[in-house]
C-alpha cells in the first residue's frame, strides 16, 4: 500500500483526537478568567480562577466554596474549603478548539464541557455573598 495512503487511513483519528493539557498549559487557559461547565447539555457550575493557584467554585444553585489547585502529573487536582475531599481532573482540548474537564474513573459521556469563558467574577449566594 502506498505511503500517503496510510497517512488518509490515520488522518480521521488525528482529527478527533482529544489533548490533554498540562498543568502549564491548563494555568496559560484559566488563570485570571471564569470558565462556565456544563453536564449533557446542563448547566453543572463555574469557576473563578485567581492568582497562586487559588479558585472559587460555583455549584449551580449559586453557593461557592473557595480551593486551590495542585498539579499531580498531568492530573488537575483541587480542594475546596466546604471539605468535599480532593478533585482530580484531566483538562482536555477537543476538536473544533472545545475544553472540557473529564473526572478521573469517568467516561467520555460525563464530561463536564466548558461552554463560556470570561473575566467577570463568580456571584455567591448564601453565607459567601460578596465573595
Amino acid at each position: 500500500m502506498p505511503r500517503f495512503l496510510l497517512l488518509f487511513l490515520f488522518l480521521p483519528l488525528t482529527l478527533n483526537a482529544e489533548e490533554v493539557l498540562t498543568p502549564e498549559q491548563f494555568e496559560s487557559y484559566s488563570s485570571g478568567k471564569t470558565l462556565y461547565f456544563a453536564e449533557a447539555g446542563q448547566p453543572y457550575g463555574a469557576e473563578q480562577y485567581l492568582p497562586n493557584r487559588q479558585s472559587i467554585w460555583q455549584y449551580a444553585d449559586g453557593s461557592c466554596a473557595k480551593g486551590i489547585w495542585y498539579a499531580e502529573n498531568d492530573l488537575i487536582c483541587f480542594v475546596y474549603d466546604d471539605d468535599s475531599g480532593e478533585h482530580c481532573w484531566n483538562f482536555l482540548k477537543k476538536p473544533e478548539n472545545r475544553y472540557a474537564a473529564r473526572a478521573i474513573g469517568r467516561e467520555p459521556g460525563a464530561d463536564l464541557e466548558v461552554i463560556w469563558k470570561d473575566q467577570q467574577p463568580v456571584i455567591c449566594t448564601g453565607p459567601e455573598v460578596g465573595t
